[in-house]
């Protein structure tokens, strides 16, 4: 099978392997080479697969959709990490999710001063339109 995964930045990984591994919104699921076609909506999780030489791969993944037609698995997901391990990923989704958690407090800093700035303008032209009363 080929799997091939995408976010909205690209590509994350396109791989032929053995057999996935995966939660749905549905159900677990186990994918082989002659699985039945199938789509399903996917939460965040752990997706697991084996390359052709047996070797496991994790990926953590944010919500999304994985599509099975024929050979090809395609998952469409809002974010995803992969390792070889467990502990690896682990480390990297903490991190991943520390300088999100970052980047949402700058964002809410910047939206705050916008949203002054913007009260302070209309509280300014009102005052100029009404003589300064």
């Amino acid at each position: 099978m080929i799997l091939t995964v995408y976010t909205s930045m690209g590509t994350v990984l396109q791989n032929k392997v053995s057999k996935i591994y995966l939660d749905a919104l549905d159900g677990g699921r186990t994918l082989l080479p002659k699985h039945v076609d199938f789509v399903s909506a996917l939460g965040a999780s752990i997706v697991s697969y084996e390359d052709l030489n047996h070797q496991r791969y994790f990926m953590a993944c944010h919500s999304g959709i994985v599509v099975k037609k024929g050979e090809n698995v395609t998952m469409t997901v809002q974010g995803a990490l992969v390792r070889d391990n467990l502990d690896d990923l682990q480390q990297a989704v903490v991190a991943e999710f520390k300088e999100n958690e970052e980047q949402r407090k700058e964002l809410n800093t910047a939206m705050a001063r916008l949203e002054l700035g913007l009260i302070r303008g209309f509280n300014q032209m009102k005052g100029q339109s009404y003589g300064g009363l």
